[in-house]
């Protein structure tokens, strides 16, 4: 259920932007002069954001994907152009590359991030490089075989003949799509959203190329869904906790700064976590964690849960006072002391590596103060709360402290 929630929120924007953009080519026509004109190179814009936003951010499938498509809008861009004011029968290119494309976005989506000027980075410019000289080679010396590949039929299906696009190029987009549904699902990412969204507009735009603005408006949505998944992949990464994805200390002070006259801030501690650690390892450490961070983020109240540093938490009730929260943390206190983290371990029996199931469990502590003539200021009550938070642990732990 959560992966389907966190699909859907990860999916609103390209799903916005792909409505917007299909209302757009349907009215661009009615705007003044000037826009339709400069929708026409809206893309390019977005594309070369979107390579310098990869390079500094070292998103090299974004950078790749953007160059990828860059060079394939302005090659098509051109042949539509050039075929339509000279009334010639120029070689295709169009269903080449709506055969290539698809292809180039898959083999993209799944290379791992390895830079842009390393090796790797040279070896994914040399794979395009290649598949131009292929295609060169292909429109020159080899009609036949590139009309039989425009032309070869999989599957005997009437209504795919009506999109004026090879059968292979459907196919592939119908197969590449399915595929990032499914990466999706089991892995929701910004990334693996946005690729959905690359993947329909550049279908959308090929399907609907006589219309010249349609293919640019296509291929401009699919830019800018890149950028917008490189900048919210550094929002994240700036506010999100890596390990347990929950927002971390820099959101925590944000936070802070918007606090009004009435709020209770909480510091939780897992017990004992270091000795843990050495018993068990970083990896089950590491589970513990996440397991913590999950049933933190279910608190009631009205609270609000951010990682704080290590196995330090932190929560924030807004226009809550302390007497309103304690039962909502007693609550918390002991879903965890419940809780067992299913852990596992290759082990050695008998000479034999069997894999063992461990049954782990923690507590946790919390320190509680609110905002009061007291402590007047956020950071004054997070000290409160933290002194709170070492009283707990004098107590023999596992319980809350005012």
């Amino acid at each position: 259920m959560k992966n389907i929630t966190k699909t859907l929120v990860f999916l609103s924007i390209p799903v916005f932007l792909l409505i917007a953009t299909f209302v757009l080519v349907f009215n661009v026509f009615s705007f003044s002069k000037p826009w339709p004109m400069i929708l026409q190179y809206a893309s390019y814009v977005f594309f070369l954001v979107g390579m310098l936003l990869g390079s500094r951010f070292n998103k090299s499938k974004v950078f790749f994907l953007c160059l990828i498509l860059a060079i394939a809008q302005m090659v098509l861009s051109y042949e539509i152009t050039f075929t339509q004011n000279l009334a010639i029968n120029y070689p295709k290119l169009f269903p080449i590359l709506a055969i290539i494309l698809p292809v180039n976005i898959f083999i993209f989506s799944l290379l791992k991030e390895r830079g842009i000027l390393t090796i790797w980075g040279k070896l994914r410019f040399g794979i395009i490089i290649i598949q131009i000289i292929l295609i060169f080679w292909l429109i020159q010396s080899n009609a036949s075989i590139t009309q039989s590949l425009i032309d070869y039929k999989l599957i005997k299906i009437e209504i795919a003949d009506k999109f004026y696009m090879p059968q292979l190029s459907i196919i592939f987009f119908t197969f590449i799509f399915m595929f990032l549904c499914v990466k999706m699902y089991i892995s929701p990412t910004l990334m693996n959203s946005s690729l959905i969204g690359v993947i329909l507009a550049i279908f959308c735009g090929l399907l609907l190329k006589d219309q010249f603005l349609a293919l640019q408006l296509f291929f401009a949505m699919s830019g800018l869904v890149l950028v917008i998944a490189v900048i919210e992949s550094s929002y994240f990464m700036a506010y999100l906790d890596e390990l347990t994805t929950i927002p971390a200390r820099r959101a925590l002070r944000e936070s802070m700064m918007k606090l009004g006259s009435k709020y209770t801030i909480a510091m939780i501690d897992i017990d004992f976590f270091k000795k843990f650690n050495d018993k068990y390892g970083h990896d089950a450490g590491d589970e513990v964690l996440r397991m913590v961070a999950l049933t933190l983020q279910g608190v009631t109240g009205g609270g609000k849960a951010f990682r704080y540093g290590g196995e330090e938490f932190t929560i924030l009730f807004v226009n809550k006072s302390r007497k309103d929260v304690i039962s909502h943390l007693e609550d918390l206190r002991e879903t965890i002391a419940n809780q067992k983290c299913h852990y596992k371990k290759r082990k050695k029996v008998k000479g034999k590596e069997k894999t063992i199931v461990q049954k782990l469990s923690v507590t946790i502590s919390i320190g509680v103060a609110e905002k009061n003539d007291k402590y007047k200021t956020p950071e004054e009550v997070l000290i409160a709360a933290d002194k709170a938070l070492y009283r707990a642990k004098k107590k023999g732990r596992n319980c809350v402290s005012k």
